[in-house]
């Protein structure tokens, strides 16, 4: 039994030691040059432009996406217009007239997000995504006032 006992303590000792060396990082035989430091920093850097950027092409084109659907809704809704009665066909192309001039704000918005970049860039998202909520609901108000 006090041999079990003793086999059992040297197990957790080479255990408990096991278990320190785990939690301390190995010591690196490879030295870093400050060269090595400054060319992976910059390809960090790259990468991480060019994620940025491909990021802001895809939010770019996504809206885009998002605005000429809205655009072609608006297409509908003037030849809904045309068909309509007087009074109707009136209030009905001023509120086309709106919808469009809000469309082509969006649509200006989304130029000068082309060239726009970090801080401003997050900020004429803001503004460009508040813009296509107000251009959707918009819409929507319209068309439920037709039924």
């Amino acid at each position: 039994m006090k041999r079990f006992v003793g086999l059992i303590g040297i197990a957790c000792l080479a255990l408990l030691a096991a278990c320190g060396s785990q939690g301390e990082t190995p010591k690196s035989k490879e030295t870093v040059s400050p060269e090595k430091v400054k060319r992976e920093v910059k390809e960090g850097a790259e990468a991480t432009k060019q994620y940025m950027l491909q990021q802001k092409d895809k939010y770019q084109k996504a809206t885009e996406a998002k605005l000429a659907d809205l655009n072609k809704k608006i297409e509908e809704l003037k030849a809904k217009a045309e068909t309509a009665k007087a009074e109707v066909k009136a209030k009905l192309n001023e509120q086309i007239a709106n919808l469009t001039k809000k469309a082509e704000d969006i649509k200006q918005q989304l130029r000068e997000l082309k060239t726009a970049t970090g801080k401003n860039w997050e900020e004429l998202k803001s503004k460009v995504n508040a813009a296509l909520d107000d251009l959707q609901k918009s819409y929507d108000k319209v068309i439920s006032q037709l039924k």
